[in-house]
C-alpha cells in the first residue's frame, strides 16, 4: 500500500467518524418499532433495550400522536423503516391519556458508552495499529488487507450507531462494514497461509464471495436511494444478515477443515488459536442477533453488544502479522471446552425449572435465560478452578502435602545413585506422609522363591497370603495397582524375569482406610520408584558391558576416551566439593583456633597441645589442597603442558630425592595441542612419576617431550627396579602401566615398553597423533 493511498484512507475514515458523531449527538437513539393498525394509526410494537424510549418510560401498545410536532405518517423513518428515529420530542396516548417525552443523547449513559466512548477507543486503536503496520510491514499484501480490516473496525461502531438513527449515508457504510469484515477475514487468511504454502480457500471462492457481497451492497444502495416502504427494509436487513452469516460460516468451515488437516503438524496451534478467535467473534453475533432476527424477528441481545465480540479478531491478526510466534493456549481451549460441556446439563435443568415456575415466558425470554445461566456456570467453573489452584495449600493441606512429597522424592531420586539409600527414602517418605504403623519393601526372588526384606519394618504381615498372591503375577507385567489383603495392602513396584519388588503397607495410625487421593498418590510414587529401579538396573548393566569391553585388547578408542572424560568430570566434581566444603571448613577452624590462642592465656602445657593441633590442622589443609591439585591440574589451560609438568616435577622433588631431567623441544609450544591432549599427557606423566616414587624406587628420571610430523612424542626413562618379562608383555595394572596404555589408546596413539638396561629400569616410548576424534561428555 502506497503512503498517499494510506493517508487518503485514514482521512476518509476520520471524516466519516466525525460525521457519524455529529448525527449521534444531534439525534438520540430512540429505539421504537411501530405497526400500523386498521385505523391507520401507528402503535408501538417493540421497544429496543438500548433505546432512549424504553428508559424514558414509553410502553409497548402506546399510540403515537406526533413526532417533533408533526403527524407520525409524515415521519420518514416510520414510512421507510417502520421505526421512530430522529425524534427529539414525541407525544403518545396511553389509555386515553396523552404523554409527552423529550430525548437527549447526553442524558443517556448507555448511549454515551456504546455510541461515543467505546467507538473513539476503537478508532484510536485502529488508527495507531494501522500506522504501526504501515511503518513496519507495509510491503506485504496481507498487511494491506489487515489495514482495510482495521479501518472498517474503527469506522463500524460510529456508522453503526448513526445507522440506527436511520441516516442513509451511514447506513450504507455500516452495512458495508458488517458484510465485508468476515469477507476480509477470509481474504486475509487466504493471503496469510500462502506465505506458509498451506492450502486454504481457493481464489475462486474468495472472488465469488466478493461478488455476492458487492451485489447485496448494490441492492442496499438502491433501497437507500429510492423511497421504498418498511417491507423492503426488513427484507434488505434479513438479506444483509444472511450474507454476513454466509461469510462467517465460510470462515468457520475453512478453518475447521484446515485444523482437521493440519492439527498434528507444526501449524496445529496456529489453526487452533485462529479457530477460537473466529468462533468467539462471529458466533455470538450470528446466534444471538442475526439468527433470532431472521427466524423469530426478534433479537436476544442488542446489535451493539453482539458486535463487540468481533473485536477478538483484529487483536489476533495484529499479533500474527507483527510477529512470527503465537501463544500456546491449548490448555485454556481444552479447559473452556470442558466447561462448556459441564455447564450444559445444569443450565438446561435450571431453564426448565424457571419455565415450569413461570410458564408465561416467550421463546426469546427462555433463550436469554439459558444463555445467561450458561455463561454464569462457565464463569463459576473457571473461578472455582482458579481458587482451587490458589487456595489448595491452605484449604486442602493433605492434598498439598501429598503433592509436595512427590516433588521431594523425585528430587532425591534424581541425585541419589545408591539403591539402598533410594529404598530407605522411599519407604520413609510413604510411612511418614500416610502415618503408617508399619511398612516394608520386599524383594521376591523368583529362582529361590523367597521374600527378602530390603527396607522398612519387620512385622507379622500376611506372608503366606502375600506369597500366594504374588504367584498370580509371576509372569505378568502387573505394576502400579494397589491390592488389599486382610490386614495389609501391597503394590508391585518392579517386576522382571529374576525379581519382583513389592511394597507392603500396614495399617494407618488413625485406623482409617486409604482415600482416593492417597491411593492415587501411592500409585504415582510407586511409578516413579519403578522408573528409578529400571534406570539403575540399565545403568548397572551398561557399566558392566562397558567394563567388559574395556578389558579387551581391541576396545574401541572412542569408548576409552569417553570413560576417561567421565573420570575427569568426576575428578573435577570431587575436587570442587573438597575445595568448597571440607577445605573451607578446615580454614575456618584453623583461623578460630589461631584467634583463640592469641586472645586467651592458656596454661603452657595446654597451649603447647593446642599448637600441635593447630599445626596438624595446617598439615591437613595442605594435604587437601594437594589432593585438589592432583584431581585437577592447576592452571593447565593457562600455562600449557610444559608449565604444568614443571610445576609437577617441583612438587615431586620437594617430597622425594628423585632427580628429574625434563627436556622439551622449543617447538612444543607452537603445536596446536588441545585441552584434551594436554590433560592426557599430564595424567600419563603424573602416573609415571607415581610409579617411579612408590614402586620402582627410582633415583633418576629422564623425560623428553617433543612434537614431530603432527605427532606428540613422549620418551621416559628411569633407573628403578623395572619390570620383568611377564609384566612387560601383559602391562600389569599393578604399577599403573595398564592405565597409561589405555589413555594412549583412547587418543589413538601407540606405546612400547622395554628395560632401560640389564640391571633394570624402565624405558617407555609414546606416540600420539594430534588429530583425533573427540567424544564430548556434557
Amino acid at each position: 500500500m502506497k503512503k498517499r493511498f494510506f493517508s487518503l484512507l485514514m482521512v476518509i475514515n476520520v471524516l466519516l467518524c466525525f460525521f457519524s458523531t455529529y448525527i449521534n449527538f444531534k439525534y438520540p437513539y430512540v429505539g421504537i418499532e411501530v405497526l400500523s393498525n386498521e385505523k391507520g394509526q401507528y402503535v408501538i410494537k417493540n421497544l429496543l433495550s438500548t433505546g432512549a424510549a424504553k428508559s424514558a418510560g414509553i410502553q409497548e401498545g402506546d399510540l403515537i400522536l406526533s413526532i417533533n410536532g408533526d403527524l407520525p405518517e409524515k415521519n420518514l423513518s416510520i414510512k421507510k423503516y417502520g421505526l421512530v428515529e430522529k425524534a427529539k420530542e414525541i407525544i403518545v396516548q396511553r389509555k386515553g391519556i396523552n404523554y409527552s417525552y423529550r430525548f437527549e443523547t447526553k442524558s443517556n449513559n448507555s448511549q454515551l458508552l456504546f455510541h461515543f466512548i467505546f467507538p473513539f477507543i476503537l478508532l484510536f486503536f485502529s488508527l495507531f495499529t494501522s500506522i504501526f503496520l504501515m511503518k513496519y510491514k507495509h510491503g506485504e499484501k496481507v498487511t494491506t488487507i489487515l489495514i482495510f480490516l482495521l479501518q472498517l473496525y474503527g469506522l463500524s461502531t460510529f456508522v453503526g450507531a448513526a445507522s440506527a438513527r436511520t441516516e442513509p449515508v451511514t447506513q450504507f457504510f455500516a452495512i458495508g462494514c458488517l458484510m465485508l469484515i468476515p469477507m476480509l477475514v477470509l481474504h486475509f487468511f487466504f493471503l496469510y497461509f500462502q506465505k506458509y504454502h498451506l492450502k486454504f480457500a481457493s481464489r475462486k471462492i474468495v472472488k465469488s464471495l466478493y461478488l455476492a457481497n458487492c451485489s447485496v451492497l448494490f441492492l442496499v444502495l438502491l433501497f437507500l436511494i429510492f423511497p421504498l416502504n418498511s417491507i423492503f427494509y426488513m427484507a434488505t436487513k434479513i438479506l444483509v444478515l444472511l450474507i454476513f452469516v454466509l461469510n462467517a460460516f465460510c470462515c468457520i468451515y475453512y478453518f475447521a477443515k484446515g485444523y482437521i488437516k493440519y492439527r498434528k503438524t507444526m501449524y496445529g496451534s496456529l489453526y487452533r488459536i485462529i479457530n477460537v478467535g473466529i468462533l468467539l467473534s462471529f458466533m455470538p453475533f450470528s446466534l444471538l442477533y442475526a439468527f433470532p432476527i431472521i427466524i423469530l424477528r426478534e433479537q436476544l441481545i442488542s446489535g451493539e453488544v453482539a458486535f463487540i465480540f468481533t473485536y477478538f479478531l483484529p487483536l489476533t491478526f495484529v499479533y500474527l502479522v507483527s510477529t512470527n510466534r503465537f501463544l500456546d493456549i491449548n490448555f485454556y481451549i481444552k479447559r473452556f471446552f470442558y466447561y462448556f460441556i459441564l455447564a450444559f446439563v445444569p443450565t438446561l435443568v435450571i431453564t426448565i425449572i424457571v419455565d415450569w415456575l413461570g410458564n408465561t415466558q416467550t421463546l426469546t425470554v427462555k433463550l436469554k435465560i439459558f444463555g445467561v445461566v450458561y455463561l454464569l456456570f462457565i464463569f463459576v467453573f473457571y473461578v472455582k478452578e482458579q481458587l482451587d489452584f490458589q487456595m489448595r495449600s491452605k484449604l486442602f493441606t493433605e492434598r498439598y502435602n501429598l503433592q509436595s512429597s512427590i516433588y521431594q522424592l523425585v528430587s532425591i531420586l534424581s541425585r541419589e545413585k545408591n539403591r539402598k539409600e533410594i529404598r530407605r527414602h522411599f519407604v520413609n517418605e510413604i510411612k511418614s506422609v500416610l502415618g503408617l504403623k508399619n511398612i516394608a519393601l520386599l524383594e521376591y526372588d523368583k529362582e529361590s522363591d523367597q521374600l527378602i526384606l530390603v527396607a522398612g519394618d519387620s512385622w507379622n504381615y500376611e506372608r503366606k497370603l502375600l506369597h500366594s498372591h504374588l504367584l498370580l503375577f509371576y509372569d505378568k507385567n502387573f505394576i502400579g495397582e494397589l491390592q488389599t489383603l486382610d490386614t495389609i495392602s501391597y503394590i508391585i513396584v518392579s517386576n522382571n524375569t529374576k525379581k519382583m519388588v513389592v511394597l507392603v503397607l500396614g495399617e494407618k495410625k488413625n485406623f482409617t482406610t486409604f482415600n482416593l487421593e492417597e491411593t492415587e498418590w501411592i500409585k504415582t510414587i510407586s511409578y516413579y520408584m519403578n522408573i528409578s529401579y529400571e534406570n539403575l538396573q540399565m545403568i548397572e548393566e551398561l557399566i558392566g558391558e562397558l567394563e567388559s569391553i574395556r578389558m579387551k585388547e581391541n576396545a574401541p578408542s572412542w569408548l576409552l576416551k569417553m570413560l576417561f572424560q567421565i573420570e575427569e568430570k568426576e575428578r573435577k566434581r570431587l575436587s570442587t566439593d573438597l575445595h568448597d566444603s571440607v577445605l573451607q571448613d578446615q580454614l575456618v577452624l584453623y583461623r578460630k583456633l589461631s584467634e583463640t590462642l592469641q586472645k586467651y592465656h592458656f596454661d603452657p602445657l595446654v597451649k603447647e597441645e593446642l599448637s600441635v593441633i593447630k599445626e596438624g590442622l595446617l598439615d591437613i589443609i595442605h594435604e587437601i589442597r594437594e589432593t585438589c591439585n592432583e584431581l585437577i591440574p592447576p592452571f593447565l589451560k593457562e600455562i600449557g603442558i610444559v608449565g604444568a609438568l614443571k610445576n609437577l616435577f617441583k612438587k615431586v622433588q620437594l617430597r622425594t630425592n628423585i632427580v628429574i631431567d625434563f627436556i622439551h623441544d622449543s617447538n612444543i609450544t607452537s603445536c596446536h595441542i588441545d585441552d584434551e591432549m594436554n590433560l592426557t599427557l599430564y595424567r600419563i606423566v603424573q602416573e609415571l612419576m607415581n610409579n617411579a616414587e612408590k614402586h620402582a624406587n627410582a633415583s633418576k628420571v629422564s623425560i623428553h617431550l617433543t612434537c614431530e610430523n603432527d605427532q606428540i612424542l613422549l620418551k621416559y626413562r628411569d633407573d628403578g627396579a623395572g619390570l620383568n618379562d611377564e609384566e612387560l608383555s601383559n602391562y600389569n595394572g599393578r604399577l599403573g602401566i595398564y592405565g597409561i596404555k589405555e589413555r594412549v589408546r583412547s587418543m589413538e596413539g601407540t606405546i612400547s615398553f622395554r628395560k632401560a638396561n640389564e640391571n633394570g629400569g624402565l624405558e617407555l616410548f609414546i606416540k600420539i597423533p594430534l588429530q583425533s576424534n573427540k567424544v564430548l561428555i556434557g
